[in-house]
């Protein structure tokens, strides 16, 4: 059974979508779900965190049914995501019997006062005893996990985080993060370039940091600097991509709305009126 929702917040989309793509954050919050292993691209095999080399999107977890005053039922299975499908974030699982199975959509919109959210779950059991096992129908668990856990999380923490950095003067929300050498994620600016509209993007390694600056998804100032070098301009990829050893990508946006209405509002008020 599919239930849907659909609620506005007062938070950026940028800060829900890097929320949803965070596959520990997502498990939390539905409440059922504890991720154990990860499937890592370079083994092909589920791992611990502690031991993963390559993230993949698929997990082996553990499904908890039951409250803490109840009698708790747990199942293994798998779990995917985030997935991007059609501009929405992707979630799906299933036990390891196939007898359990359910499937989350996120789209993500802006809105007048912030952003609007769409959320469709459906999800589906194979026989009558996880009904039992459970205490809920199919659709009274898909209403339950939106209604009992997302839709308290987005309101009640998700925005109050937001609006807590915002209040700092934090106006940069992660929207892409990539890892490994640092000469192999170079390549990979251009993608990170076009996942926000205004903001910079940091690369960051042992010895070396650099940051594009991204105005209307196009790059910028450029400027690296590597132990007392400071490189900018095109010189930043060329060397870049000659460099090696481990580094992070990380694409921030930034919310210009926010920093004008922000700057003007300061600068307004110091100014002084000097009449005759």
């Amino acid at each position: 059974m599919l239930e849907t929702y659909e609620i506005e917040l007062k938070t950026s989309k940028s800060v829900i979508r890097t929320a949803l793509m965070d596959p520990f954050l997502f498990s939390g919050v539905m409440g059922h779900v504890n991720i154990l292993q990860i499937l890592d691209k370079r083994s092909a095999e589920y791992v611990a965190p502690g031991k993963l080399s390559e993230p993949g999107v698929d997990y082996r977890v553990l499904y908890v049914f039951g409250t803490p005053d109840t009698k708790l039922h747990t199942v293994l299975g798998y779990m995917k995501g985030p997935e991007l499908e059609g501009g929405s974030v992707l979630y799906s699982g299933k036990s390891d019997d196939h007898k359990f199975e359910w499937k989350a959509h996120f789209y993500v919109d802006d809105a007048p006062a912030g952003s609007k959210i769409r959320i469709g779950l459906e999800v589906n059991y194979k026989t009558s005893t996880l009904d039992r096992l459970i205490g809920k129908s199919p659709f009274e668990l898909a209403q339950h996990i939106i209604q009992d856990h997302i839709i308290p999380y987005l309101k009640l923490y998700l925005s109050k985080e937001w609006q807590m950095s915002q209040d700092q003067g934090i106006f940069a929300n992660e929207v892409m993060r990539i890892e490994g050498d640092i000469a192999e994620l170079t390549t990979k600016v251009r993608q990170l370039i076009e996942s926000i509209n205004s903001g910079f993007i940091v690369i960051k390694g042992k010895n070396i940091r650099a940051s594009i600056q991204v105005l209307n998804k196009r790059p910028g100032l450029m400027k690296m600097i590597k132990g007392n070098q400071i490189i900018t301009g095109n010189d930043v990829l060329a060397n870049l991509i000659l460099e090696s050893g481990e580094a992070v990508a990380i694409a921030y946006d930034i919310d210009m709305e926010r920093i004008l209405d922000m700057t003007s509002e300061q600068i307004s008020r110091t100014i002084e009126i000097t009449g005759k």
